[in-house]
């Protein structure tokens, strides 16, 4: 799954989920977190980061549409 407007997918939004639970460098046998731990992982990230983040929106947005949520792409 593709983002619209931005060149983003949905396996690099999970794989930024995956690098803010485990670090910068997780380790091989780091799981990749299912969608509904991402969004979770992702939204949190994006309300305390205190700057206009875009990636972490654009994944936000990802990871919603792929859980099934209706999505206003931005």
């Amino acid at each position: 799954m593709r983002h619209p407007h931005y060149d983003y997918t949905l396996d690099e939004a999970l794989a930024l989920a995956r690098s803010i639970k485990y670090g910068p460098l997780p380790l091989p046998s780091d799981p990749t977190p299912e969608i509904p731990e991402a969004i979770g992982i992702v939204g949190k990230s994006l309300r305390t980061c205190g700057f206009n983040w875009i990636t972490g929106r654009v994944a936000l947005e990802l990871l919603r549409k792929a859980n099934g949520e209706e999505v206003a792409w931005s």
